[in-house]
């Protein structure tokens, strides 16, 4: 098949949420396919990056957009009554670009990932459509409202709202929908009328595996937080974790140490640093010799859309996690077997205590849960489903697998 696949991030390197999906599926149907894909870069290294993604797909269009103008486009979108997220993805320039590919390639297929690149073809005809919502982004944005303060508090609703209009009206657009987890795929449902199927997120088992046990430099009382840094939830997460959970780890644990991994931290996450008790890296080049040194990994979201990766890269390294019941949604995987899940802040401490002090109990997590991600996130098994959708294959809609908790 000739597949457009449209992606809002440049989906390399896979090392952060918004590119680890879409890179992934571009590498999976180039192997069977002729796909061309049409993304946006926002900074000179975006633009190295994407040379870099021309080895897995050669056929690449990228529209240059900068920050200022982005935000820009945000806020006369928003102000003007239109999504300002889709103001913030909008490129004059890649739009010129699909235009032509569209009129020019007679496309099988178009695979779009998130709603936000709907519009570049929404209307177009004659082609099959297969829109990847991943989360049901409109949920999202409500779920912000809740806890921001005021104006943003407002702000955030109302572009909730517009976000979920659009996601209706794009749904009508498409032939066929997916998202990553049952949870979205539940919640659009419920005013999206085209079929929906669930296509998890996977793992990439041979990158994410474990250090031979003679070089894992695993660090006595270290637990790990992964993530970008800069994203809403995941800061939310570590604030929660030090401020409410911590305290409770070191009345019985003193020497814990906590590393927060990930890329951009916002200001509110760097003051968190405290010596080694509290490590804030900032962006790493490679996280798996930060997971063979942690004991633990811990997600306490309490703010998540979607399906966690850093929950599914922490088992496939083998580290015990313990996590929120957001950050558990979606996993395809068994509480209590093949990690913890705890809700408050001294029932998720002790969690963590108790792994910490035990270590067959952690050589148990840590066996079952890289077991669990070999079973049930293996993205070659995965994405074998996106392939049989853009085909046609609109019976997956009703027979995606759930998860079993």
């Amino acid at each position: 098949m000739k597949i457009l696949f449209l992606c809002h991030r440049m989906p390399y390197p896979p090392k952060r949420g918004g590119k680890i999906r879409p890179f992934n599926m571009i590498r999976h149907l180039s192997r069977s396919h002729e796909v061309t894909v049409a993304t946006l870069a926002r900074t000179p290294q975006e633009w190295a990056d994407a040379q870099e993604l021309r080895r897995y797909c050669p056929d690449l269009h990228v529209g240059r957009v900068s920050w200022l103008g982005s935000w820009a486009r945000f806020g006369l979108f928003g102000l003007t009554g239109r999504l300002a997220t889709f103001g913030y993805f909008h490129s004059p320039a890649l739009s010129r670009s699909v235009q032509r590919l569209l009129a020019t390639r007679g496309f099988d297929a178009i695979l779009v990932h998130c709603s936000s690149m709907g519009p570049y073809v929404g209307t177009h005809r004659g082609s099959r459509k297969v829109m990847d919502f991943g989360d049901a982004d409109s949920a999202k944005w409500t779920e912000y409202s809740k806890t921001a303060s005021f104006p943003f508090s407002w702000g955030f609703r109302v572009e909730g709202e517009r976000v979920r209009e659009a996601e209706r009206r794009l749904g009508a657009q498409f032939n066929a929908c997916s998202v990553n987890a049952p949870r979205e795929r539940d919640e659009l449902a419920s005013y999206v009328r085209t079929p929906i199927s669930v296509i998890p997120n996977g793992v990439d088992l041979e990158y994410f595996q474990p250090a031979p046990t003679s070089g894992r430099g695993h660090v006595r009382n270290r637990i790990i937080f992964t993530g970008n840094m800069s994203y809403r939830p995941n800061v939310d997460a570590v604030r929660h974790l030090v401020a409410a959970v911590l305290p409770w780890i070191r009345r019985e644990i003193p020497d814990v140490q906590l590393y927060i991994v990930g890329m951009d931290p916002s200001p509110a996450v760097r003051r968190l640093a405290d010596g080694d008790r509290v490590v804030v890296t900032g962006r790493v080049e490679d996280v798996r010799p930060h997971f063979d040194s942690a004991a633990v990994a811990v997600a306490p979201l309490r703010v998540a859309r979607g399906l966690q990766n850093k929950v599914l890269e922490a088992m496939a390294m083998r580290v015990p996690v313990v996590a929120s019941p957001a950050a558990f949604e979606g996993i395809s995987a068994v509480a209590g077997q093949d990690l913890l899940v705890a809700t408050e802040a001294r029932e998720f401490s002790r969690d963590v205590v108790t792994l910490l002090r035990d270590p067959a109990a952690r050589e148990r997590f840590a066996a079952a849960g890289r077991a669990c991600v070999e079973s049930n996130h293996n993205w070659s098994r995965l994405l074998e489903r996106l392939e049989d959708l853009v085909a046609g294959g609109d019976q997956l809609a009703a027979s995606a697998r759930p998860s079993s908790h």
